[in-house]
């Protein structure tokens, strides 16, 4: 009888440690709650000390997260500025740069009186950091600033963003492309305070006779940022300094027309205005460095939904990331698209999905459209793997949930880098 009564308790024993080691497993597998947004990050966690204030500007201490995008908050001296994604943050602390380099030409007379003056007082930021949420305050400038033109175009163009065909045929937008180059800022950015800027030193180095290499000899060249450029976009960089937006119309088209890219798209492509025509030039740049590819249609045509320039930039990090995991990592045979986002098949069969996203965080969203992306990929043959190439960070528990679905993650693929 005692036997038994011992029998019967070293049973319940294991039923309980069992009872134990099966909840734990459950509790284990089950995913985490999904993160609220947005999600609060510190700027100063994220990006490198040097970066978090200039001459003209300063970043503000708090982030926000949508659960893949970073939003920073700037001030600056023309106002406050909120700029979505790290790659956009960096073009504009590039531009911030240019900007306080060019008001120094005029401080030290460069131009002499060719230059309409406004820079003698001392820079001044606007005031202090605003906190009220970013949905209500966002003053990001969109569309005004860009120079598509040259003299074909600005006679027939339908572009809103053309020049004035006399400051054309003056050389102005020569100059302008030249100083842009010379900056390492983007000639059609959409940044209006330093756009007007660029048009005021590009009209009086006309006037002047003043080569722009000449004028920044003076102040000397401002060192940029940025995430890990190519040696294909730097070549692609120069195409357009030398190019106008017409001519790099032709070439774009051409590279295009050798991707086997239908007509009717190359069309779509080249007129949707979120492109401006260096970032149009880059991202084909990227996508034609992959030789005999298959498939680099559906990236365009992936890239066309783009409605306005902060995704557009994307596609084109997008495109370098491509054109990087085809030369660095391993050959792509294939270039396909799920849900709206590219994705690579290379010869081993893995499947690659590349993300130039800053920090990803377990979200509603983010689960839905990995599901989807996911349902995408089942019906695609003799697939051997899944990997996830991310240009930021992905959270812990969000890597595991990620992880616990078999895709092998491959995090900073595009680092921060000073050119």
């Amino acid at each position: 009888m005692h036997q038994r009564k011992n029998l019967f308790i070293s049973c319940q024993f294991i039923t309980f440690i069992i009872l134990l080691i099966w909840c734990g497993s459950a509790l284990a597998a089950a995913p985490p709650p999904f993160q609220t947004t947005p999600v609060n990050l510190k700027s100063a966690d994220l990006l490198p000390a040097n970066l978090l204030k200039g001459d003209n500007y300063r970043i503000a201490a708090n982030v926000q997260n949508d659960g893949i995008i970073n939003t920073y908050q700037l001030d600056t001296a023309d106002g406050f500025i909120f700029v979505e994604s790290t790659a956009e943050l960096l073009a504009r602390i590039n531009e911030l740069n240019a900007l306080a380099k060019m008001n120094e030409m005029e401080r030290l007379g460069i131009f002499k009186d060719s230059l309409v003056a406004g820079v003698k007082a001392p820079v001044k930021l606007a005031g202090n950091l605003v906190t009220a949420p970013i949905e209500s305050t966002k003053n990001i400038v969109k569309g005004t600033g860009s120079f598509i033109s040259n003299l074909g175009s600005s006679i027939f163009s339908g572009d809103p963003k053309q020049d004035n065909i006399l400051k054309v045929a003056l050389g102005y937008d020569v100059a302008k492309r030249k100083f842009a180059f010379e900056f390492l800022i983007n000639p059609y950015s959409d940044y209006e305070p330093v756009i007007i800027r660029l048009g005021q030193i590009s009209g009086a180095a006309v006037a002047g006779g003043i080569l722009p290499r000449t004028a920044m000899m003076a102040v000397g060249g401002p060192v940029g940022y940025t995430l890990g450029i190519s040696a294909i976009a730097k070549g692609m960089k120069a195409l357009v300094r030398d190019n106008s937006p017409t001519q790099l119309r032709a070439i774009n088209k051409k590279k295009l027309i050798g991707m086997n890219v239908a007509p009717e798209m190359i069309k779509v492509f080249l007129d949707n205005y979120s492109y401006d025509p260096e970032t149009r030039t880059i991202l084909i740049g990227e996508l034609e460095s992959l030789k005999e590819v298959k498939g680099r249609s559906f990236f365009i045509a992936a890239a066309t939904l783009a409605d306005e320039e902060t995704s557009a930039r994307l596609f084109q990090v997008t495109a370098q990331m491509m054109a990087d995991y085809h030369r660095l990592v391993a050959p792509v045979v294939h270039v396909g698209a799920i849900s709206g986002r590219p994705i690579l098949k290379n010869r081993e069969g893995i499947i690659v999905l590349p993300l130039p996203v800053d920090y990803i965080f377990w979200t509603a969203n983010v689960a839905s459209k990995l599901q989807l992306i996911e349902n995408g990929i089942t019906h695609i043959k003799d697939v051997k793997g899944k990997e996830l190439w991310v240009s930021g960070k992905v959270e812990q528990l969000t890597g595991e949930q990620i992880s616990n679905r078999g895709w092998k993650i491959i995090q900073n693929v595009i680092p921060l880098v000073t050119q």
